[in-house]
């Protein structure tokens, strides 16, 4: 099935010839005489009405006075630069191009008034088509579960949400609360020796100045504005805090929940290895392009250099698959969730409407993968 993404094409009309293999794309384009002239004009007019040349009327000044004034040589640059922007987004729309990396433009020629041709070179998505009867195998994720220590990590966070914060003169001890600002606003951290924040919280007194520094060096001065030990409520009291009649009760409603967590954790794993499992039958390229832009945007998050770059391609090569085959099927079978049903979800959840997009997506793809190419065992 390779040789579907190594077939070379070329396309050609009258002024745009393409020529692409794989998922590289070269474009030259040439422009028109008119077209060229059209611009010619449109600037000069425009510069005309700008500049103010002795002895003329804006509007009315001949246009080796407009030349001189401006410069002749930007004159000419910036109509030959907006006669390619113009050109290459045309092009790429008439020939229905989505370039996944910025277009790299060489002019071949240009003769000022007569004649531009330049040739645009990029990377777009590669094309594949799902071969009728192709099935998959996909191997099921463990079942959900839910460790009792997850529970009762829960309930004690649950408990600390419920406590009376009681304000003390002396200095922050192991599991006070500390407030500290800077500016207008107001943090809440916990005096702890288990982290690195917390370490330097310890022995704070409020009214005092500290500086505290993050894992990555970052240094940054705040006000101690308050240290207070924490009154917890028994099982009873927190349980009526949060609506509950009874502690079991609560403690079962946070099973539940974290039992549904994982399950929706389940799912997403399982969805995504239907789609790397697809991405691998259909041997699915990734542009090489995107791949070494992506690398690099993840390589300048991380602490640790060349040694983890190995990983780091590989984690990033298989999310674009995902990506690819995301956009594709979305498009082909109609799964796109709607511009409006997108809007509502971001608003309910205060989320933003690309994440909402990327996962509805995500599950709508994945699914019907799921539902029609997945092989039953």
């Amino acid at each position: 099935m390779v040789s579907q993404y190594n077939a070379r094409r070329i396309v050609s009309d009258e002024n745009i010839q393409i020529q692409r293999e794989g998922t590289k794309v070269r474009l030259e384009v040439a422009v028109p005489k008119e077209a060229i002239r059209a611009k010619e004009e449109q600037f000069l007019q425009a510069l005309s009405r700008e500049l103010r040349i002795p002895g003329f009327r804006p509007g009315r000044a001949p246009k080796h006075l407009i030349l001189r004034r401006y410069g002749e040589e930007a004159f000419w640059r910036e109509v030959r630069e907006d006669l390619i922007q113009d050109w290459l987004e045309q092009a790429i729309h008439k020939l229905a191009l989505h370039p996944v990396t910025a277009p790299k433009v060489e002019t071949v020629e240009f003769v000022q008034g007569e004649s531009l041709r330049f040739r645009a070179e990029f990377e777009v998505l590669p094309e594949f088509a799902i071969p009728e009867g192709l099935t998959i195998a996909v191997e099921e994720p463990p079942p959900a579960e839910v460790k009792e220590e997850d529970v009762t990590a829960v309930l004690a966070d649950l408990r600390r949400e419920a406590a009376t914060l009681i304000p003390k003169d002396g200095p922050a001890e192991e599991g006070d609360v500390v407030h500290i600002k800077r500016g207008e606003r107001i943090w809440e951290g916990t005096a702890s020796a288990e982290r690195p924040i917390g370490r330097q919280l310890l022995g704070q007194r409020a009214g005092t100045r500290v500086i505290l520094t993050d894992e990555e060096g970052h240094a940054e001065e705040f006000e101690v504005v308050g240290v207070y030990t924490l009154s917890l409520p028994s099982e009873e009291e927190t349980a009526r805090h949060y609506g509950k009649a009874t502690w079991e009760e609560l403690v079962e409603e946070v099973r539940r929940e974290l039992l549904a967590r994982a399950e929706a954790q389940r799912r997403d794993e399982l969805r995504r290895r239907a789609l790397d499992a697809l991405a691998e039958a259909l041997n699915i390229p990734v542009p090489p392009g995107l791949l070494a832009s992506t690398v690099e945007e993840e390589m300048a998050r991380l602490p640790k250099k060349e040694e983890v770059r190995a990983e780091v391609e590989r984690i990033v090569a298989r999310r674009l698959r995902r990506e690819i085959l995301i956009h594709r099927l979305s498009e082909e079978k109609g799964l796109a969730p709607s511009p409006e049903e997108v809007r509502r979800l971001a608003q309910e959840e205060g989320e933003n409407e690309e994440a909402i997009h990327a996962r509805l997506s995500f599950e709508r793809v994945a699914d019907w993968v799921l539902e029609n190419l997945r092989r039953p065992k």
